[in-house]
């Protein structure tokens, strides 16, 4: 019999907590389907975008008498790095094709010298 009793139990605590899971989804669903709340956030998202532009642009005119590089400085300042990065390893890789050449050329002037003599 108490066996039973908390089986009945489970079975209830299960089905109210399933109950009110459904309840609280129902709930945020018809709170996110609500068109004035996704206007609202739709508005201070672009206010915000907003307020963000303009203290990036701010930092920029700061930080030139302040001399201290911005965001934009440090992206340009990488990629000029990359680029500079690839060309040296293209350099590289022409240095290291022009050693083989050479060394060919030496042993191949090796063997005519000694096919002269």
């Amino acid at each position: 019999m108490s066996n039973k009793i908390s089986i009945d139990i489970y079975q209830i605590l299960k089905m109210s907590g399933l109950k009110l899971e459904e309840t609280i989804n129902q709930s945020i669903q018809s709170k996110l389907n609500n068109e004035a709340i996704v206007k609202q956030f739709g508005t201070h998202s672009r206010v915000a975008a907003a307020v963000i532009k303009k203290l990036q642009n701010t930092v920029e005119t700061v930080s030139i008498p302040l001399n201290f590089p911005t965001k934009n400085d440090v992206a340009n300042a990488t990629k000029i790095n990359i680029q500079t990065e690839e060309k040296v390893d293209q350099i590289d890789e022409k240095v290291d094709e022009l050693l083989i050449a050479l060394k060919e050329l030496k042993q191949l002037a090796s063997k005519g010298g000694n096919q002269n003599g």
